[in-house]
């Protein structure tokens, strides 16, 4: 455990200190004691548990290392993963670029188109209520026609009397020609 060179160094401190006392090179204070038993304490811890502290601060920086490792890899990791979300997301951009050009397409595909239908659909809508109109007033010359026969007839009938008995239809068919008309227009005016 000693041996003769700790002996001897252990004995010069002792004796040094023992004259830096004795010549009052050394003075006795509060802070010279602190100081004093401050490097006692240190050089005791050193010697007898400086092994133990040594490997203790050498598995605690392992463990720091292999932390930092693992966060760095981590950190890569991280970083490659937001480099794809980029990608995805500039691919996503240019997708939409491409999906907006044709819907701007479509719609103004849709927006002609659609000017088109509207015209055509007015055109024929028009066409149909000019047929219905002829058609009515195809329906109104006939029936005008057909009163204008009865009416002929009558004035005939009229212009011939029979002793008497042309005047008294005349009456007959002038009220079946009013009421036929009459019918007739508000039968029309219905449709």
């Amino acid at each position: 455990m000693f041996n003769d060179e700790k002996l001897r160094f252990y004995l010069f401190i002792f004796l040094a200190f023992a004259v830096l006392s004795s010549k009052n090179i050394l003075i006795y204070n509060e802070e010279t004691l602190v100081a004093l038993s401050f490097f006692c304490f240190i050089y005791f811890v050193l010697h007898y548990f400086g092994t133990t502290i040594k490997n203790s601060l050498n598995e605690r920086s392992q463990v720091i290392r292999e932390e930092l490792q693992n966060f760095l890899i981590l950190k890569e990791n991280g970083f490659q993963e937001l480099f794809h979300q980029h990608q995805k997301t500039s691919g996503l951009v240019k997708a939409l670029g491409v999906l907006n050009g044709f819907t701007k397409n479509e719609l103004n595909l849709l927006h002609t188109n659609g000017e088109k239908a509207l015209k055509n659909m007015w055109n024929s809508r028009i066409q149909n209520k000019l047929k219905t109109l002829a058609f009515s007033k195809l329906m109104l010359q006939q029936k005008l026609q057909q009163l204008l026969s009865e009416k002929i007839i009558s004035n005939v009938l009229v212009a011939f009397p029979k002793k008497g008995k042309g005047i008294a239809k005349l009456g007959t068919y002038q009220n079946k020609a009013i009421k036929k008309a009459i019918s007739s227009l508000v039968a029309n005016k219905q449709k």
